[in-house]
């Protein structure tokens, strides 16, 4: 056995002496022991529904983590019970639980008692907090995108280059993204808000005071603010998709003044290109002239028609 080995091992029945088993999905042989201990299966647990088995409360919860640049979306399995706290990590990571096991270490230490559900409890505080923060983070990405649209809508940017569909595309393709963030987290702070609930009704209200309403509170808070931010993303989206339509129909406006312009002089010309037997404009001596004004004032007066009534505006 390593050192890092041992160390891990040590750190792990600290943990368990705090009322914390923290375990991991690939970790078959730990979790068929917790089977044969408590009689709950944790292996293959799925859904999203909370249970009581004996004298379990199984809690499933969804968590966005940030790793390797980029947001993810895993899940947590908490098993209260009266004597220990059990959680089951999708995978491991570094992020929130780490941070709460290093907490609950320095407070056993320090000689500071803990419960499976006082345990519970920090769990769910750091992962408010966490959710907190990737919310602040997604709204100040949000704010950059709001500039791209702001840029997309008056049609230019800084640069002076048009901006065009493939822009708007980035920028639609992005903002997909944070509302699919935007709403994984609410419903990971709905899945808290459960939690916190489920703890207060195995603590009872007594337990800790007001700790646990402030953080429900706080909880439901975040998650409103959650929705603000969606709310925002589809007045993004909205004013993309209209400044997508104006920009599909000046295209189709440009083409239409095309047509509009050149389809007389076409016509002119098709009728000079016939085989006539008898043509007698072509023996005058300005007949030439006539056919090049013809087609030039054929060309114009649609031109002319078209900015009068400001269809080039």
């Amino acid at each position: 056995m390593t050192t890092s080995d041992i160390a891990s091992a040590s750190a792990r029945d600290r943990l368990l002496q705090a009322g914390w088993m923290r375990l991991f999905r690939q970790q078959d042989d730990r979790l068929a022991e917790v089977k044969r201990a408590y009689g709950i299966d944790l292996s293959a647990r799925s859904g999203r529904a909370a249970v009581e088995e004996y004298s379990f409360v199984i809690i499933p919860v969804d968590l966005i983590v940030h790793r390797q640049d980029e947001y993810r979306e895993t899940n947590v399995v908490f098993a209260l019970g009266k004597s220990v706290l059990i959680s089951v990590e999708h995978e491991a990571h570094p992020g929130t639980l780490d941070v709460a096991s290093r907490i609950l270490l320095e407070e056993v230490q320090a000689g500071k008692s803990h419960d499976p559900a006082s345990v519970l409890f920090l769990v769910l505080q750091l992962l408010n907090d966490a959710a907190h923060a990737t919310i602040r983070e997604i709204s100040e990405r949000l704010d950059e995108i709001g500039e791209s649209v702001a840029s997309a809508g008056g049609g230019y940017q800084m640069t002076g280059r048009q901006v065009g569909v493939a822009d708007i595309a980035d920028t639609v393709a992005k903002l997909a993204e944070a509302e699919e963030l935007v709403a994984k987290t609410v419903e990971g702070q709905m899945m808290l808000a459960r939690a916190v609930r489920w703890l207060r009704r195995v603590g009872g209200d007594t337990r800790f005071g007001q700790a646990l309403p402030t953080l429900l509170s706080d909880i439901h808070s975040l998650r409103r603010y959650a929705q603000f931010q969606h709310g925002k993303i589809r007045n993004l989206q909205q004013s993309l998709m209209t400044t997508l339509d104006l920009k599909q129909n000046n295209v189709i406006k440009v083409f239409t003044i095309v047509t509009a312009v050149f389809t007389p002089p076409t016509l002119v010309a098709a009728f000079y290109g016939q085989n006539f037997a008898e043509m007698p404009e072509l023996f005058l001596p300005w007949g030439e002239w006539a056919v090049i004004a013809l087609t030039g004032l054929s060309a114009i007066l649609p031109l002319f028609y078209i900015q009068k009534k400001g269809w080039m505006r």
